[in-house]
């Protein structure tokens, strides 16, 4: 009980911390900050078992490389990337099993209240979450959870010393929180379309996947000017599968926000402990994308 009462306080702290930390970015100069309409940032407080507790702390220590690091960035940095570059930076990126690579500007509308950040210049990259551990419980399934955020978060620190390395000047968010409201940018590079879970839904994984972003200096990144997924929109209203075995009611059918649902993470039982039903009952974890899209034209025709 005592040491449950010591790690819990050591781990607020090291959370006030890194909270301290990424506000502070505001201070750098020309920075790009939140606006009125920005989505606070819900913190989780998980309920985490002792053993897990050097994987949360490393998942810490690389949120805390995110805003240190800033003081590596190239005094001068190049703004504009070739595009032997951008595919040589890709390739590694895939190489260490990213699963998929897109561009895009940020509205500052996606940028979390209180926070900031260097440029609007985003890369946004996704990881696969296994679907054994989404479909199945078992006794490290929290533990596994937190191993793929730690080292998706110190990929992604990787790839932002590899950007520096090169010469471009860049900002890593980790998967576990970050600066910005991840499905709504990844939607906007056209990696795929949020769902009614709120969840990012793409055609390799369907919901099935962890997302983080680098802000860079690279003014001329392809960004993605389509995207072709919004019919997700339409099937999610016919379905609603989320919003029918979610156990704790979080996801309402309310609002107008993400396609006609309204996400409450307060009472999301994945937020504070560990949950993947509305992941595992999603028909496009369930079926190919393609097949999905085949049979809901033929519906719509």
């Amino acid at each position: 009980m005592i040491l449950s009462e010591i790690s819990s306080k050591y781990t607020n702290y090291r959370l006030k911390k890194i909270k301290d930390l990424e506000i502070s970015v505001n201070n750098e100069n020309n920075v790009i900050k939140s606006t009125s309409s920005s989505p606070e940032r819900f913190n989780v407080n998980k309920k985490v078992k002792l053993k897990t507790l050097p994987t949360l702390f490393s998942i810490g220590k690389n949120v805390e490389y995110n805003v240190k690091s800033l003081k590596n960035n190239p005094n001068i940095p190049k703004t504009v990337a070739s595009n032997d570059f951008i595919q040589k930076f890709e390739k590694y990126a895939l190489g260490m099993g990213i699963e998929c690579v897109g561009y895009t500007k940020v509205h500052p509308d996606l940028i979390f209240k209180d926070r900031a950040i260097l440029f609007e210049n985003a890369i946004v990259l996704t990881k696969e979450i296994d679907q054994f551990a989404v479909e199945n419980d078992f006794p490290e399934k929290q533990a596994n959870d937190l191993k793929l955020y730690d080292e998706f978060g110190k990929k992604t620190n990787e790839l932002v010393d590899y950007l520096r390395e090169n010469g471009y000047s860049a900002q890593a968010s980790h998967p576990s929180g970050g600066f910005v409201t991840y499905p709504s940018l990844a939607q906007s590079a056209g990696l795929g379309w949020i769902g009614k879970s709120n969840l990012l839904i793409t055609p390799k994984l369907g919901p099935r996947q962890k997302i983080s972003a680098i802000f860079t200096s690279i003014k001329n990144l392809p960004v993605n000017e389509d995207n072709d997924h919004s019919w997700i929109s339409d099937y999610c209203n016919n379905c609603g599968k989320c919003i029918k075995t979610c156990p704790k009611n979080a996801i309402i059918e309310k609002s107008e926000k993400f396609n006609g649902s309204e996400f409450i993470p307060e009472l999301c039982k994945g937020c504070k402990d560990i949950c993947t039903i509305c992941m595992k009952e999603c028909p496009f974890n369930k079926r190919k994308y393609s097949h999905l899209k085949s049979r809901f034209e033929k519906i719509s025709q």
